[in-house]
């Protein structure tokens, strides 16, 4: 898997999770930095073997102003190069924020808005994660407290997004694009260590290279391992899931002699189909009350699981409270 190459470790990828057929049409999702640039170039060197058609989409956020437009340009100088069909997006992120949203998640929902009408269409999005970016996934997400499904890191294919770079490095990239003679562009943002994601890329990672230099490497094949692990129990729980299905929920008896590897699974998924974000908590809270065979619990805001004649389940019920 991590042989010389960042063809062959694309190749790899690709086959690993079947992220491409022949026929598929991929858009890429071109920054205009080393890792989208060395993308949009290895699949166009890859795409008559893979049998695909390639294009390019690029956003820009009008965040950082004539920096900004300098990527933008850079982008269709570049795709006007090498005749690859660009689809530019031009979006205002501060002008969108909505009440307790971040830029960033504004940005991120803004951006695959974009992306969605790409998809629409048939293509693919080819996003230009690294094995680094995963690796830092990875950490921010056991900073924060994860399981097995945080180690798994960043998804190589999730719907109609694909990243055929998750085996390649990000000195990788680099090294292809001054192979090819291609420049690319630096957003000056990813230079500052105001974001965590950008504390964890310069202080955390070379710290723990310190202690094993191909710790990115390590943790690719930890989140392998992981995402596998969580592939299967996701579907075996699935499984067991419709086994303890009843009218109205779910038979809390069986629950109750599930592994909790399963049961937290299918209480996470009941939780997330009424609405309500799976926290540790909650689950547990969900899981005391099947342990117990009766009882009733507020999750959030209108929204309370219960154990009732043997059967749990979420509802939503609206308080009106009177005052007084």
């Amino acid at each position: 898997m991590w042989s010389s190459g960042m063809e062959s470790k694309m190749l790899a990828a690709i086959e690993r999770y079947g992220m491409i057929a022949p026929g598929d049409r991929i858009a890429v999702g071109l920054s205009g930095g080393a890792d989208s640039c060395a993308l949009l170039l290895g699949l166009l060197a890859l795409r008559d073997r893979l049998g695909i058609t390639v294009s390019a989409c690029h956003i820009n956020h009008n965040l950082r102003g004539a920096e900004s437009d300098r990527d933008e340009m850079f982008v269709r100088e570049l795709c006007r190069s090498r005749k690859v069909p660009l689809e530019v997006f031009p979006i205002d992120v501060k002008g969108a924020v909505r009440k307790h949203e971040s830029l960033e998640e504004t940005a991120r929902r803004l951006r695959y808005g974009c992306f969605d009408r790409i998809t629409s269409g048939g293509a693919k999005i080819a996003t230009a994660h690294t094995a680094n970016d995963n690796a830092e996934t990875v950490l921010m997400n056991l900073i924060r407290g994860t399981g097995t499904k945080g180690l798994a890191g960043i998804p190589p294919v999730r719907g109609s997004f694909i990243r055929p770079l998750i085996f390649c490095t990000r000195e990788d990239t680099e090294e292809y694009c001054r192979e090819n003679g291609i420049q690319f562009v630096t957003d000056s943002s990813n230079l500052s260590d105001d974001y965590t994601r950008n504390r964890v890329r310069h202080k955390v990672l070379p710290l723990l290279a310190e202690f094993n230099p191909s710790v990115v490497a390590a943790m690719t094949r930890m989140s392998e391992a992981a995402g596998d692990d969580a592939e299967f129990l996701e579907k075996y729980s699935a499984e067991q899931a419709e086994k303890c299905a009843v009218a109205g929920g779910y038979d809390s008896r069986k629950l109750k002699e599930l592994p909790n590897a399963l049961k937290f699974r299918i209480i996470a998924a009941e939780l997330k189909k009424n609405g309500v974000e799976p926290s540790k908590l909650r689950i547990d809270q969900c899981a005391e009350l099947i342990e117990k065979g009766m009882g009733k619990v507020n999750l959030c805001k209108n929204k309370f699981a219960l154990v009732r004649k043997k059967v749990f389940f979420v509802k939503t019920e609206i308080q009106n409270y009177r005052r007084r």
